[in-house]
């Protein structure tokens, strides 16, 4: 079992971060950048990562709302679509698919901070 989510962190840790569509990475390291920013203390890593979850799915939704649509098509049409979408996504992963999102924006943030707090100490 615990073989089993390690390989689904590292498969969403590629699918997300080493991939070449270059949005989904902004948007992904940008919501770990964030997080890690924001972390004070080490304790912290759990509800920084939490943080930057939420921010990785705010940032997928904009990113689907604001591509391109075909005329005709309302604002709020559009909204509620792509809302209805990103539901469909989030409820159509797994547990473990949601736990390897976790660790993998973890080790990331977890490392960021590492380095922060290196440089800061001098």
């Amino acid at each position: 079992m615990l073989a089993t989510i390690i390989n689904q962190a590292v498969d969403i840790f590629r699918g997300t971060f080493l991939t070449g569509d270059w949005t989904g990475l902004a948007i992904a390291f940008g919501s770990v950048l964030v997080a890690s920013l924001l972390m004070r203390r080490g304790a912290q890593i759990g509800s920084m990562t939490l943080l930057a979850l939420v921010l990785f799915a705010v940032g997928g939704y904009l990113r689907g709302y604001f591509r391109w649509q075909p005329e005709g098509v309302s604002e709020g049409g559009r909204a509620v679509s792509q809302l209805e979408r990103s539901w469909g996504a989030f409820m159509s992963l797994s547990a473990g698919s949601l736990l390897a999102y976790f660790v993998a924006f973890m080790v990331l943030i977890f490392v960021l901070f590492g380095v922060r707090s290196v440089v800061k100490r001098g």
